[in-house]
């Protein structure tokens, strides 16, 4: 249905409004966006600023009362709202799997519903449990009911994915769980999507979630009114307003650290002899964690480790680092 040349599609919304009937402000005003082909854009904001009934206007959930929603080349209001779903990939909090389907089954609800044959919808499923995690002989045959919670959001994803949707569409999918649980699911997320380059929407009320995940990052205020769009980057070094300041908080420069992984701030290689004894985080963690490995052992050293390949990475390379990142940020829209 949606060209899907490279993963993703090229998402666009204009002038997008919702008013409800007897309410005297719209619940979404005139939202105009651009979602580059490929990328995960991070709507939030507080509770009630409408960011859900923005992204829910997009497969149709919520019906807009006016505007405009491109998919690729397809107006999306002139579609039929079933054909639209099942090219679109939906995922929620609740996970909404069906608890009398087994897991194979909640997989392959929408390739069943696309004619898919049985024969090629059970490969998928196996394929889409192995992608996200889950060993397909142990879980298929299981029901919702026998996973724990974040097993059934693995599930969810999967779901989501298995007619290999341009689009995907994620309302607070990792809100329900544990902290240990989410940070494991949000890592397996990103694993994911530099994999498939999928065109994702994915809504919080967590700068940090949004932070870690987001390609760019829509700050929303009351009304589904956009504060700033811009890379995750962009909006700690240079918030547009109070507003945004005061949604960042005081920890901005802690946060950019997240976004910079120790193999790109790393200095020249020191090797097995100029690491010894020290305490040791993966090239692909980031900054953050290199430094809190640095204050839990109390040293202001770390060997960054990648294979049999090591390198010692300082307490100043982490300073020396954000302080170019603040310097090269890049600029607007970019």
């Amino acid at each position: 249905m949606f060209e899907n040349s490279d993963g993703g599609v090229r998402i666009e919304l204009r002038e997008l409004t919702k008013r409800y009937p007897g309410q005297a402000t719209p619940a979404v005003d005139a939202v105009s966006l651009d979602v580059p082909a490929g990328e995960l854009v991070v709507f939030v904001g507080p509770s009630g600023c409408g960011k859900t009934t923005t992204m829910k206007m997009i497969n149709r959930l919520i019906e807009p009362t006016s505007g405009e929603i491109r998919i690729g080349d397809e107006d999306v209001l002139r579609m039929r709202p079933d054909d639209l779903r099942r090219h679109v990939g939906y995922v929620i909090q609740q996970i909404g799997l069906f608890p009398h389907l087994t897991i194979a089954q909640n997989v392959g609800v929408v390739p069943k519903l696309l004619g898919w044959s049985k024969a090629k919808i059970n490969d998928r499923v196996d394929e889409l449990l192995g992608l996200v995690g889950l060993d397909a002989a142990d879980f298929r045959s299981r029901y919702p009911r026998q996973l724990s919670g974040g097993q059934q959001q693995r599930v969810g994803v999967a779901r989501a994915l298995a007619a290999d949707p341009p689009v995907m569409l994620m309302d607070e999918p990792f809100g329900a769980t544990d902290p240990i649980t989410r940070e494991h699911l949000q890592n397996e997320f990103l694993r994911l999507q530099r994999e498939l380059r999928k065109t994702i929407i994915f809504v919080t009320h967590d700068f940090e979630e949004a932070i870690k995940l987001g390609d760019r990052i829509a700050v929303l205020r009351d009304g589904s009114h956009i504060a700033q769009y811009d890379r995750p980057a962009r909006i700690l070094s240079a918030p547009a307003d109070d507003y945004v300041a005061g949604f960042i908080g005081t920890a901005g420069t802690l946060k950019r650290l997240a976004l910079i992984t120790v193999e790109e701030a790393r200095t020249a290689g020191d090797g097995p002899e100029g690491t010894a004894g020290l305490p040791e985080v993966e090239a692909t963690a980031t900054l953050r964690e290199a430094l809190d490995a640095m204050v839990a052992h109390g040293t202001e050293e770390v060997a960054a480790v990648s294979g049999d390949v090591r390198h010692r990475l300082t307490y100043q390379d982490i300073c020396q680092a954000i302080n170019s990142e603040s310097r090269e940020v890049e600029p607007s829209g970019g």
